[in-house]
């Protein structure tokens, strides 16, 4: 029997093999294969290829503009990139429409049963427009991962969230603020909530890898950020607290791993605290090198200002690491406060600072706290148990 066919229609998605890029929706496919024929739809960039086959999966890549180098997708998100820069705004019809004929074509050509659409806006409402006027024959899930649903809240954006909502088949969400988000715009059918995995045999504490502390000349306590370097991260407000955590803790360094539009801005606030000798940006590294860092390092920091799941959250935890997080609703899914993570107030640099020193102080007596953290997240996280999630929803359509 031929398995069915799925096209997952994602903004980002890895541009080589280990690349961090949408890396949750490769490991997702990757999963699914062995009982779907799996396809994916996602951005160009430069020097790509239009058409590639990686891992057995068949990738199909649009154009974003018709300068090459002009890119929406990638290195930062879509909205971070336009209240950036509004020029953006030109970009946009453009990325639309390409991705909308590659969509139509690669459906006809390959006989596609299912669009898994990642986001809300504009995948899903873009797998909506296809099927509502070409294909009604066509099975939609899409997935809310955060910026979608939390995004858009104006008049429009609002209507246009609330008529994707009642065109798809199912509807899947990555944490249960997102599902009380999704009710609340008015979306009456079953929500299913399946956050993002993570490889728990790849995220483990036998990671640890002293000598990373000897390459970054860490002689102290190792400081851990991971995640784009973008507004909505909070980083600014991190580095803000650092100068009275090395007061504290001379030796601590605070390791940046990823990149973003604010990354010279960063920077350049690190060089006004004095503090420059103390963070190191090292840019993105490949997902699959990552484990090392997290197992690695004495405490892992995120203070974003909104997420739709935090799975660097799951990864430093299966690490055996501590985080300290941003007190948000959709993080209450992953950290029990003080048994499993520690919260912190939203932009708030003077918190920040004294929950790492309070946690850096007592580190020793909370070892009890990082088993817990990787006992809860091999329970519900495991990437066996979100597969088995999305192929049951999948094989009912």
């Amino acid at each position: 029997m031929p398995k069915p066919k799925v096209l997952i229609l994602t903004s980002s998605y890895p541009k080589y093999k280990g690349d961090i890029n949408g890396n949750f929706v490769y490991e997702l496919a990757t999963r699914l294969k062995s009982e779907f024929e799996i396809f994916i739809l996602t951005p160009a960039f430069r020097n790509s290829l239009n058409y590639d086959i990686i891992d057995d999966i068949k990738i199909y890549r649009h154009k974003q503009f018709f300068i090459e180098k002009v890119e929406l997708a990638y290195g930062s998100d879509i909205l971070a990139k336009i209240r950036k820069n509004l020029a953006y705004l030109f970009v946009v019809p453009f990325y639309l429409l390409y991705q909308f004929i590659s969509l139509r074509k690669i459906v006809k050509n390959e006989k596609i049963q299912i669009i898994h659409a990642h986001w809300l806006i504009p995948q899903g409402f873009l797998a909506v427009l296809y099927k509502t006027f070409i294909n009604t024959d066509i099975k939609i899930v899409a997935t809310a991962h955060g910026a979608d649903i939390n995004s858009f809240d104006n008049f429009i954006g609002k209507r246009l969230k609330g008529y994707i909502l009642k065109r798809i088949d199912q509807l899947t969400v990555v944490s249960n603020a997102l599902k009380e988000k999704a009710i609340g715009i008015g979306y009456n059918n079953e929500v299913h909530v399946f956050p993002m995995g993570i490889d728990t045999k790849l995220f483990t504490p036998d990671k640890k890898d002293n000598s990373l502390k000897i390459k970054y000349k860490i002689s102290g306590n190792f400081l851990l950020f991971v995640g784009g370097i973008i507004e909505r991260k909070g980083i600014r407000y991190l580095i803000q607290a650092i100068p009275a955590v090395i007061k504290k803790f001379p030796g601590a360094k605070l390791l940046v791993i990823g990149e973003g539009n604010l990354s010279n801005e960063m920077s350049e606030l690190a060089e006004s605290l004095s503090i420059s000798n103390n963070i190191i940006f090292i840019g993105p590294i490949p997902h699959v090198d990552l484990p090392p860092y997290f197992a690695t390092a004495d405490v892992f920091i995120l203070p974003s200002l909104s997420e739709g799941f935090g799975l660097v959250i799951i990864e430093a935890m299966s690490c055996g690491t501590i985080p300290i997080a941003t007190d948000l609703a959709v993080i209450h899914d992953i950290i029990q406060n003080n048994i499993t993570g520690i919260f912190i107030d939203i932009k708030n640099p003077i918190d920040i600072s004294q929950k790492i020193i309070n946690y850096l102080s007592n580190k020793e007596k909370l070892v009890p706290m990082k088993v817990k953290a990787r006992e809860f997240v091999v329970n519900n996280f495991d990437w066996e148990i979100v597969k088995k999630n999305y192929s049951k929803l999948l094989s009912s359509l």
